[in-house]
C-alpha cells in the first residue's frame, strides 16, 4: 500500500500530492506531526529558506516505512540541499527524490507545474529500487536562524474584518497563532493566509525579502531515481 504524506502551507505542494495521487490512486495524508507506518510513502513537502520545514522533520524521523519518495517543491529561487537532508532523517530506503519547481510562497499562487516529471517518479515506486541522493549546493547562511529571518521578512497582520472563527488557530502546523494573533513559532507558510474564509489575515514581504526575490526565475525539475 502506498500512501502520500504532503505539508502544504499556500497550496504548492498539496498541488503535486493531488497529481501524484491521481497517477498513484492513493490517498493523501497531511503531515501532522505524528509518526506513521507504512509499506511506501512518498513525502511532498515545500522548502522553506533552502531548509525543510520543522513539522516536516519531525515527521520524518518517526516514519516508519520500507520504501520512500521525497520530493520537494521549491520556488524557483534555490532549493538548497533538502533531499539529503531528508534522506538521511529516514529509517526505510529511498527510492526516488524530485525537485519541483513552482510558483513562490511569497510572490503568487501560481500552482501550476509540468506534471509529465512526475511520470517516472510513479513508475519507480510501483517498482521501487534504491537511489541515494548527492548533497547540492545550499548557501552557507541558509541555517543562520532561518525562522527569524522569515518573521522578520514577511509581516502577517490582522484586518478589522476577523470574526474570530478560530479556523486559522486549528490549522496552524506550529500552534503559533490564537485569535488572528501571530507569535513567535510561526514559520511564515501563510496556511492562515491561504484559508481564512474572511480573508482577514494578510502578508507583506519587506524590502529586503522584495530584492532577494527579484531572483525568482529557476525553472529546474530535479529527478533522482
Amino acid at each position: 500500500m502506498i500512501t502520500i504524506y504532503c505539508f502544504s502551507g499556500s497550496g504548492h505542494s498539496l498541488a503535486v500530492s493531488k497529481e501524484l495521487a491521481k497517477l498513484l490512486d492513493c490517498e493523501i495524508r497531511p503531515i501532522d506531526n505524528k509518526t506513521a507506518t507504512e509499506d511506501a510513502a512518498v513525502v511532498v513537502f515545500p522548502v522553506y529558506c533552502q531548509n525543510i520545514p520543522k513539522p516536516v522533520k519531525r515527521f520524518l524521523k518517526g516514519l516508519e516505512a520500507k520504501h520512500v519518495a521525497l520530493i520537494a517543491t521549491y520556488g524557483k529561487i534555490s532549493y538548497g540541499n533538502v533531499l539529503y537532508e531528508a534522506q538521511k532523517l529516514l529509517r526505510g530506503q529511498v527510492i526516488a527524490g524530485a525537485y519541483i519547481p513552482m510558483g513562490h510562497t511569497f510572490l503568487d499562487g501560481d500552482c501550476e507545474f509540468d506534471t509529465t516529471h512526475l511520470l517516472p517518479i510513479v513508475n519507480r515506486i510501483k517498482a521501487p529500487q534504491r537511489v541515494v541522493i548527492p548533497k547540492t549546493a545550499k548557501n552557507p547562511l541558509a541555517n543562520i536562524f532561518p525562522g527569524l529571518r522569515s518573521r522578520i521578512g514577511v509581516k502577517i497582520k490582522k484586518e478589522d474584518n476577523c470574526y474570530s472563527c478560530g479556523l486559522c488557530e486549528t490549522n496552524c502546523p506550529v500552534g503559533a497563532i490564537r485569535n488572528g494573533r501571530i507569535h513567535s513559532q510561526c514559520i511564515r507558510c501563510l496556511r492562515c493566509v491561504t484559508n481564512c474564509p474572511q480573508k482577514a489575515l494578510q502578508y507583506k514581504n519587506g524590502r529586503i525579502l522584495d530584492i532577494y526575490l527579484k531572483s525568482y526565475c529557476k525553472e529546474e525539475y530535479v529527478l533522482y531515481l
